[in-house]
């Protein structure tokens, strides 16, 4: 791997130690972001490594820019989450906005789950978020967000201007496997107050990353919404090109019912990938 240079808010190189338990191996954090301590939650698996992004901000504010970059080495596993939700501040100014761009590595078959806590988009603010993920064919990753379209509790409802975000993944060697694409307008939505999102307001987004799974049956379980037992929530999924993975939207009256939604899923995806995928039998 390259060796990064101390240019980004946060920076994190995991990798291996002689017993197999992934480790940080290199770290650097400037204003506003820094990086918890080790946590080692999964009993079952005690080498996995939990680690929470902090901050010293209120949130993001006109023309904030946050540049992370994290490179997971062979075999490592990191559960990376945050310490509480991005909340995106007013920005008044006709070309005011914040940015986050995160750039990813992760080695071969190594596991990166990552699962921040919501995105709260204030009146009058913008948001523009890249992400660039380098993906060995025997990686897996999970990959979420939950878009919150304004205060609601205090009235606020697509009041913010827009959110964009653009996500690409591709081979080791740069070959692109897909692109995602999406721009939410805020105060300009046509859409917002129709039925369906007006009961469902809060959004979110999933990619998954797993080689060799039957994708399809993984499918079928996470459009389970019975058996995922989260009240209010809607989803639907589709493969990705080349049968790299999914893509799962879902919308839901709130935050609780999709914060469940995903941990069922994130348990979906880890018993899947622990499963032997069987030969199809032609018939």
């Amino acid at each position: 791997m390259k060796t990064l240079k101390k240019t980004k808010n946060l920076e994190l190189r995991l990798e291996c130690d002689r017993n197999g338990y992934t480790i940080v191996s290199h770290q650097y954090t400037a204003y506003p972001l820094g990086i918890s301590r080790t946590f080692r939650s999964d009993l079952a698996n005690p080498e996995h490594t939990y680690l929470y992004i902090t901050s010293s901000s209120p949130g993001l504010l006109a023309n904030d820019q946050l540049n992370i970059s994290l490179q997971l080495a062979a075999n490592t596993h990191l559960y990376l989450t945050d310490q509480s939700a991005t909340k995106v501040h007013p920005m008044p100014g006709v070309s005011s906005k914040a940015t986050a761009h995160y750039e990813i590595e992760i080695g071969e078959g190594a596991t990166l789950e990552f699962i921040p806590e919501p995105i709260i988009l204030f009146k009058d603010a913008t948001l523009e978020q890249t992400t660039c993920i380098k993906c060995h064919p025997q990686a897996k990753l999970f990959l979420s967000e939950i878009i919150v379209p304004g205060r609601l509790a205090r009235g606020e409802f697509y009041d913010f201007n827009y959110y964009s975000n653009r996500l690409q993944v591709t081979s080791w060697e740069g070959e692109l496997w897909f692109t995602d694409a999406m721009r939410l307008e805020g105060k300009h939505n046509d859409f917002k107050n129709c039925q369906l999102f007006a009961s469902s307001p809060i959004l979110s987004n999933l990619i998954v990353v797993l080689p060799q799974t039957n994708l399809q049956l993984l499918s079928n379980k996470l459009e389970n919404i019975e058996a995922a037992n989260c009240v209010g929530v809607i989803v639907a999924s589709s493969i990705l090109p080349q049968s790299k993975g999914l893509l799962i939207r879902a919308i839901a009256s709130g935050t609780h019912g999709l914060k469940n939604y995903l941990q069922y899923a994130l348990k979906c995806v880890r018993d899947c990938s622990h499963q032997p995928v069987l030969p199809s039998i032609s018939q």
